[in-house]
Parts: structure tokens; sequence; C-alpha cells
């Protein structure tokens, strides 16, 4: 099969599929309880909220201070959420352009670069996972630190680490997890030290500038009144968190996502293979990191879908990686791999948009609070729901209520609210009518009512 007819197919099929992409994640999908936290975090900020003091919260503020105006703007529009799912495809296409170069910088032809996007694009596991959340603007920032710390190795100019540092700080400031995507490339830079391939100069020169903008965060949270309890909300209270789920804390994904279960198992092998047969430093790295996120996710914590997509992210990079050596058999593995891609497209629309066009036809909890609420009300989001996105809440825990508000008590982060004494006093307009159960012991088979 020639290379330029390959190409073409490819290069039609990523344009289809991203448009494809746009309407499916951008406009049909419904926003999804973390969306709505974070949105309603910016609202928050916009109206003279402070994170972590005024209101709990466990993950870096900077998402919701970067969008806080435009959330403002749209607070009143509906559209909102299709906005922000729209966003977030375009950071997705940012991380799919990074490990792209990545790609690139290991010397992988077009073909296979292109397969590699086409993956991406289509695949219905991460693109779920990718929606509005920290976490994906974090990876973007992450592979675009990779993607510098890989251009310093090939050519050392100091403005290309300064910007690997700038690109790692904020990644982390969306979410301080980015601290587990940082031990591999910190062992590498150390290694690149020590071997004198990195310039220690140039290493003090490229801390300057997320050290300045680090003191300049946590003045500000001083300023505030919230450095003391920011470091308990983020990180005591997230190393916590896997205790409350028991037995799911590292329950993989249903099969549905098959993807996990099709390419995890095949980056094992690239891993192996890489690691043993002299890889690239590359393909070294990537395969340290494939080892690193195993071990986190199955024996530390993976619940959630969102919580695995970094390893499936990859575990794809490795398996193309992996694929592009056997130029022997191209005719074969184009044959196979296009035949994946059109099964995979198929498959997306099948999950992703029949699906939500059937649940469509229920009005969700979400729709109904934007419609009867307002900024002047008072809400009370649902036991594991988060409806809420533009009315006050109505203590300092507003969201999984049962799970946060008890772990926060029990880190001495704030004592529970008394939501019956919040009713009275404060009468919410919107109130779930569930049972609160506190999740911890209800995921050790015991209910015990909160509320």
């Amino acid at each position: 099969m020639k290379t330029n007819f390959v190409s073409k197919i490819l290069t039609a099929y990523t344009f289809i599929a991203t448009l494809v992409a746009f309407y499916i994640y951008g406009i049909e999908i419904e926003p999804n309880g973390d969306n709505i936290e974070h949105l309603n975090a910016s609202w928050l900020i916009w109206q003279g909220f402070v994170p972590y003091r005024d209101f709990f919260q466990h993950h870096n503020p900077l998402l919701w201070y970067i969008f806080s105006p435009l959330v403002a703007c749209l607070i009143n529009n509906y559209n909102i959420f299709a906005i922000f799912n729209i966003i977030s495809i375009i950071a997705y296409i940012g991380i799919i352009v990074s490990q792209c170069n990545i790609l690139w910088k290991n010397k992988l032809n077009g073909n296979a670069v292109l397969f590699f996007a086409a993956i991406l694009i289509s695949s219905y596991s991460t693109l779920l996972a990718t929606d509005y959340r920290p976490d994906t603007f974090m990876y973007l920032f992450i592979f675009m630190g990779l993607l510098y710390q890989f251009k310093y190795r090939e050519n050392p100019q100091i403005y290309t680490l300064c910007l690997c540092f700038v690109f790692y700080f904020i990644g982390f400031m969306f979410t301080q997890k980015a601290i587990f995507c940082f031990v591999i490339p910190a062992f590498a830079i150390l290694h690149d030290i020590i071997k004198k391939q990195m310039k220690l100069n140039h290493v003090f020169y490229a801390l300057i500038t997320p050290i300045m903008l680090g003191l300049f965060f946590i003045s500000y949270l001083y300023y505030t009144d919230a450095l003391g309890v920011y470091f308990k909300s983020n990180f005591y209270f997230n190393t916590k968190i896997p205790e409350i789920f028991y037995e799911t804390r590292t329950s993989f994904p249903p099969f549905e996502y098959f993807e996990i279960y099709l390419f995890i198992p095949l980056g094992a092998i690239a891993s192996a293979y890489f690691l043993l047969n002299k890889g690239t430093f590359i393909e070294k790295i990537f395969s340290c990191i494939y080892i690193e996120e195993a071990i986190l996710r199955i024996f530390y914590f993976s619940a959630f879908l969102h919580y695995i997509v970094f390893w499936l992210f990859v575990s794809i990079i490795l398996t193309v990686m992996l694929f592009s050596k056997f130029t022997k058999a191209y005719k074969y593995a184009t044959i196979l791999g296009l035949s994946y891609l059109f099964i995979m497209l198929a498959y997306n629309l099948q999950m992703a948009y029949v699906r939500e066009i059937e649940e469509s036809k229920y009005i969700k909890g979400h729709k109904l609070a934007f419609d009867v609420l307002n900024p002047c009300d008072y809400a009370i989001n649902g036991y594991y729901s988060v409806y809420n996105l533009k009315a006050k809440p109505l203590g300092y825990y507003s969201i999984l209520l049962g799970q946060i508000d008890v772990l926060g008590e029990k880190m001495g982060i704030a004592k529970k609210d008394n939501i019956n004494n919040l009713i009275q006093q404060k009468l919410p307009k919107l109130i779930s009518g569930e049972i609160y159960w506190d999740t911890y012991w209800e995921q050790r088979g015991k209910r015990i009512i909160l509320i």
C-alpha cells in the first residue's frame, strides 16, 4: 500500500474524527459533577470567595482563576457547558500535538505519527476522561514540558530548559497530582546532570521563574489567610482519599473502555522491549513512566477513569513506538491499523452519541438547577451528585457530602457543616431528596446517615 495514499487516508480520517469529537464531546455530551464543580469554583472566585478559606477545594487553583471572567460572562447562558467542553477538546488536541512532536523527536515516520493522532482523536476512553477538569490542562502542560526536555537534550539551549520548567510548573498549578508525573523526568534530569549532558548553571537559571512564581503563589495564600488550609486540603487530604473507597480504590473501569484492556498490555510489552533492547532515551523514559503509573494504579488508586488516562496515554505512545520498529510488516500493519481506526470511530459514535441522545430525553439535575436557581439563592448538592452552578453554597463543604466533609473534619480542615441547621437558617431553594450517607462506612458495608 503506497505511503502517500495511506497519508491521505489518515489525514482525512483525523480531520473528520476531529469534527466528530467537537460535535459529540462539545455539544452533545452533558456535563458531569466534576465539570460543574470547577465551573462553580470559578464563579465563586469571581464573586469574591477565596478557595480553601471560604469554600472547600482540594485542587490547585489555576483553572478557576484563568476562566473565572469567562464563567462570569456565561453564567446565565446554558451553552456555558458546551463552550467549556469545546475548550477542553482544544486542550486535548494540544495534548495530541505535543505527543506527536515527541514522536517526531523519536524519529517516527509521518504515517506512524498520523496513525497515533488518529487513534487519540477517536478514542472513546481518552476523550471521555479529558473533559473540563484540571487534569486535562495538567496533562497538556506535562507533555509540553516533556517535549521541551527532549528538545533540550537534542540541542542544549537555556531558553528551552526554562520553557520546560515553566510548563511543568504550570501543570502543577492546575492540580498537585502532577508531582507523580514529575518523578521520572526529574530522575532523567538528575541523570543528565551527573553525565554532564545538562549544564548545572542552565538548571539554576531555569529554576528561577518557577521558584519566583511559586513564592508569589505562597504569598497570595498567606495574604488571603489560606496557606495552612491549602496544604491540608491539597496534600494531606488527597493522600487519604483512597482510604474512603476501600475495595474499589484500585477497581478498573468497565470493559466498555476496551482501549484500556488493549493498549495497557501492549504498553507493558513495549516497555519491556525498550528497556531490554537498547531503546532510545525517549523510549526508555516513557517505559519508566509506564512502570511508575502501573504501580500507582494497581497498588494505590485507580477508582475512576480519569485517574487511569495518563497511563493509557503512555501505553498508546509506547505501542505506536514499538510497532513502528517492524517496517517489514508495513503492509499488514497498515491494513490492521486502518481497520482498527474505522471500527473505533463507529464504536465512539455508538457509545457517546447514540447513548447521549437517548439520555437527553430526561431532564438532568443540572438543567433543572440552572433553570430555577439564580446567584442570590442557596442550594445544596445531592449525595454523589453536583448540579449547582450559580447559587451560593450552603456551607463550607458543598460537594460530595458524606465523603468530602467527613474526611475534611478528620483531617482538621474544618468541621462538618450542620446541614439541618443551615437549611433552616438559609432556606435553600433547591435540596436533593436523597439520603446522605457517610461514604467511608458505606464503602465498608455499614450505612450511617450523615443528615
